[in-house]
């Protein structure tokens, strides 16, 4: 009897095991779905990635923030939301008003506070680290600190070491490995293919057409390193079709057409 149950026991944990690998496939996770039917977000992320204007984009965060609560997101996702935002501001800042310094601080500085807030309201810690990552990244083109820079690098990495089903984790590390040198870690052949495994991903779940901007324009920028020309063409059209002022989509786009 001691004998079945233990052998029961074995084949339960055995099974459990294989439905765990299966349900973690790398990518496989993503915890902003629910973002992809937010207006404010979408228009404000056009508004940015569109070149509207500072502005512009400081109008359309101030109507996401007086918005996002009629969504009932968790908590946390609101505050990781209104983050990601935040961030996204500060960096336009820096870009279209590189003299205003104040306002790309002030953002990033809110945006920081708001992730905090996140991960005390229990924030999955991918979600987290990404919107970490992301804050050194951006605070890197603000003040030019190199310790900034370089925390970037690891916490992708040990973010994609650890959390590889994470959906943004995957685009994050595919973003970092197709960019960066090679002396940092960068590895173009594995960066397209990261970016080839979530546009899969892509097919299969709902996506927001800000990742598949990030998707299409990764897979150009990957493939024109790899000298396929028509694909590079391709997806650069894919990715301009969504939003119209990334310079590294219009430079293939121009170089290819």
């Amino acid at each position: 009897m001691h004998k079945i149950k233990k052998i029961s026991l074995i084949i339960t944990i055995l099974l459990f095991s294989i439905f765990s690998l299966t349900a973690a496939e790398d990518g496989s996770i993503n915890y902003f779905t629910d973002l992809v039917n937010n207006k404010e977000y979408k228009d404000l992320l056009k508004t940015v990635f569109d070149d509207c204007g500072l502005d512009t984009a400081l109008d359309g965060y101030k109507t996401l923030t007086q918005k996002i609560s009629s969504y009932k997101y968790d908590p946390w996702m609101q505050d990781l939301s209104l983050s990601r935002a935040c961030m996204i501001v500060a960096k336009y800042a820096t870009e279209v008003k590189p003299e205003r310094k104040d306002v790309a601080k002030a953002y990033m500085q809110a945006a920081d506070k708001l992730l905090e807030s996140g991960i005390a309201k229990g924030a999955p810690i991918s979600a987290s680290e990404i919107l970490l990552a992301l804050s050194n990244s951006f605070w890197y083109l603000i003040d030019g600190s190199l310790s900034k820079g370089m925390a970037f690098t690891k916490i992708v990495d040990n973010a994609y070491k650890n959390y590889p089903e994470d959906f943004h984790v995957l685009l994050m590390a595919a973003d970092r490995y197709l960019h960066s040198p090679g002396i940092a870690g960068g590895n173009k052949k594995k960066g397209l293919k990261l970016f080839q495994d979530a546009e899969k991903i892509m097919e299969k779940q709902k996506t927001a057409e800000w990742d598949r901007f990030t998707i299409y324009a990764g897979l150009a920028y990957g493939y024109s390193k790899n000298k396929d020309k028509a694909k590079a063409l391709d997806y650069a059209l894919k990715a301009q079709e969504i939003y119209k002022a990334d310079k590294q989509v219009n430079e293939i786009i121009k170089e290819l057409s």
